[in-house]
């Protein structure tokens, strides 16, 4: 979270490292914090597990609230609403990957996790997800996407979403060779990019669907200039494919808010919109 490592154990949080970043404009919108600091981070946290039950047995597992204008889950909610997909393939804290078809399960999970690197299981959360409908790919709470898409094709789904961190750059890459052979479409979303190389913003401005710039300075530099469409200055939100612009477009006729489109070179990202500094 905001470039720091947590540990969650006991329903204690753990700060371990300093946040990579000072500032970012999302995250003072939705959480207030104007400086980051191992304190606001630890607070942050804090307010998910009272409020959602992160990271504990008693985790919410249902949410309509859409908190991020165009954010992932948010993005890939209204799409298996719309029917643009059948399924997705995300991570849970307590679960790993999980692979999910109701839009309100999928926002529970996704609405305020960060980059999830390691979980260990928690009953409650795996029972809870199996009984509303989602598929584990283990109960070792284990995170491996590719697995995951298998999964998703052996349950019958055939366009299946999925989610993978930026420094698992590989991983997209992985998805995009096996698609074929498993004979699905696989709509690949890259988030959670804050400070990847640019060998690895290459990797995902080649595999994926859509790329979240985050506090990224590679995918600004690299994938900006080639993608099809940007939704978003401070948080850029970059699709390379036609699904990607489908996506985007999508959330944009469900959002509630008023939004503008315009022509523009891209990446468009004004100085004093970003996250500082960018890595």
């Amino acid at each position: 979270m905001a470039g720091a490592r947590i540990r969650v154990r006991e329903g204690k949080v753990e700060v371990l490292t300093e946040p990579a970043i000072r500032s970012c404009p999302l995250r003072r919108h939705l959480y207030g914090i104007e400086i980051e600091s191992k304190e606001a981070v630890k607070r942050v946290l804090a307010e998910h597990m009272a409020e959602l039950g992160m990271y504990g047995p008693k985790r919410v597992l249902e949410l309509e609230n859409k908190p991020v204008s165009f954010g992932a889950s948010e993005i890939l909610s209204d799409a298996l609403s719309e029917g643009l997909i059948d399924a997705a393939v995300l991570v849970c804290e307590g679960a790993g990957t999980v692979v999910t078809a109701k839009p309100a399960v999928l926002q529970a999970i996704g609405a305020h996790m960060t980059g999830l690197l390691k979980t260990e299981p928690i009953e409650e959360i795996q029972s809870g997800l199996e009984e509303k409908g989602c598929i584990l790919i283990d109960r070792q709470g284990t995170i491996d996407q590719v697995l995951g898409l298998e999964r998703a094709k052996d349950a019958g789904y055939r366009r299946i979403a999925l989610t993978v961190a930026g420094h698992r750059a590989e991983d997209a890459r992985r998805l995009r060779e096996g698609e074929g052979d498993l004979g699905v479409r696989a709509t690949i979303l890259a988030v959670h990019t804050t400070g990847i190389s640019k060998s690895e913003a290459q990797v995902l401005t080649e595999c994926c669907d859509l790329v979240w710039s985050c506090a990224s300075r590679a995918v600004r530099e690299v994938a900006g200039g080639k993608a099809l469409i940007q939704i978003g200055i401070a948080i850029p939100v970059f699709a390379f494919s036609l699904m990607g612009k489908r996506l985007i477009l999508n959330r944009a006729m469900r959002f509630s808010g008023q939004l503008v489109l315009h022509r523009a070179d891209l990446p468009l990202a004004p100085e004093g919109k970003q996250p500082e500094p960018l890595v």
